[in-house]
């Protein structure tokens, strides 16, 4: 019998209004229960510096897993004296109970997406692997900071041009395994076409205020500036493009230009501040434009966004930012990949000449290529878990 495997995360449960975010360990959770195998959402919280609000997180978080219908899966743990620059100390635990997880873990593989599980507590698994879903900046950062990069017994990234000659990233002797990111595609039903006029939309970050250090060049991580190269896009498209991006109400300035060039722009709290209302909206729209982390553009790790595979596998047709991932998947009519904006505005236009059929290619790649039933056995097999 396969031995129990802990989808480790710590980024979850402190963003309560980051619908997107609870669907990323979520779809391996989906797609790893789907296979037959044991598998447990591992969320850790840390009560330092706010612990009231941190208690206000543990709600959110568990009443979301309760609607959909996975909290016997889940273990949410608390230490609430801790950060998580700090050793942990006396937890609290929802859900999986402490002595059932951590008997379980004895002999199971952690799959610690981003370093969210720190050392002291890996110590309680059989097997650990470092999962990177950052790639580029990850490994950047790892120079210069503890990111649990020797001290994994084994290394995966969804970087899948990382090592390539055109992505500069230096990896050292680390072996890293490259797979692609999931979608569990039952969990995201193909949909009908949408009514005509639908806008193409995004949920994103404006500001991450993230860096990386390249050969003495700093390249932010923001993704205003991505979006802020191809603002006049709207003007040059028959279609209708909104931004579901945090722009502070304050930011005169780029929510002026934004509305000048025919951007609409919507709250993400609002339109996908929880899993159930992520989802609509990425179901309701004609299609995904988005843009890049301009570290991503720079480093050409081979990037593709989980949020993108949610939208391909609605039949959602995907024009988004390339960062070295298009030279490694089929051509779809579905996926669509740009680097200036003459080639974004292209980009838009091919999928509308022929939308049935770039619905359809979407949805048949996130099938073919993305699935958890295709990735998730490799990832198993890359971690030592298979």
């Amino acid at each position: 019998m396969r031995d129990p495997v802990f989808i480790g995360s710590a980024f979850v449960a402190k963003y309560p209004t980051g619908g997107g975010n609870f669907w990323v360990p979520l779809q391996y959770l989906l797609g790893l229960r789907a296979l037959g195998v044991e598998a447990y959402w591992l969320e850790i919280l840390w009560g330092r510096p706010d612990r009231a609000r941190a208690r206000e997180f543990v709600a959110s978080f568990l009443r979301y897993v309760e609607e959909l219908d996975v909290a016997p899966w889940v273990a949410l743990v608390l230490y609430p004296d801790n950060s998580c620059d700090e050793a942990p100390g006396v937890s609290e635990h929802w859900g999986l109970a402490a002595d059932a997880l951590w008997s379980r873990a004895r002999c199971g593989l952690l799959l610690n997406l981003a370093n969210s599980v720190p050392a002291t507590v890996r110590a309680c698994f059989g097997r650990t692997a470092l999962f990177d879903i950052d790639p580029g900046q990850f490994q950047l950062w790892a120079r210069d900071h503890d990111l649990g990069v020797g001290s994994h017994d084994a290394y995966l990234t969804i970087g899948q041009n990382l090592g390539a000659p055109d992505s500069p990233v230096p990896l050292g002797d680390v072996a890293w395994r490259r797979v692609w990111p999931v979608v569990h595609v039952p969990a995201w039903p193909e949909q009908p076409p949408p009514p005509t006029g639908g806008r193409y939309t995004t949920v994103t970050q404006w500001w991450s205020g993230t860096w990386v250090v390249l050969d003495g060049e700093v390249f932010d991580g923001n993704k205003r500036t991505g979006f802020l190269e191809v603002a006049e896009l709207p003007c040059r498209v028959p279609v209708a493009l909104e931004l579901a991006a945090n722009i502070h109400p304050e930011e005169t300035e780029d929510l002026t230009l934004l509305a000048r060039h025919g951007w609409h722009v919507a709250d993400p709290a609002v339109v996908a501040g929880t899993p159930q209302a992520f989802q609509r909206y990425v179901q309701t729209s004609r299609g995904e434009f988005s843009c890049a982390k301009p570290t991503y553009v720079r480093t050409r790790p081979g990037w593709v966004s989980d949020r993108t595979l949610c939208y391909l596998a609605s039949g959602r047709p995907c024009v988004v930012q390339a960062t070295g991932a298009e030279g490694l998947l089929p051509d779809s009519a579905g996926l669509r990949f740009f680097r200036t904006l003459d080639e974004a505005a292209d980009g838009l236009r091919a999928v509308e000449a022929d939308y049935a059929a770039a619905a359809r290619a979407a949805r048949r790649l996130a099938e073919d290529v993305f699935a958890t039933h295709i990735i998730l056995p490799e990832v198993l097999r890359a971690a030592g878990g298979l």
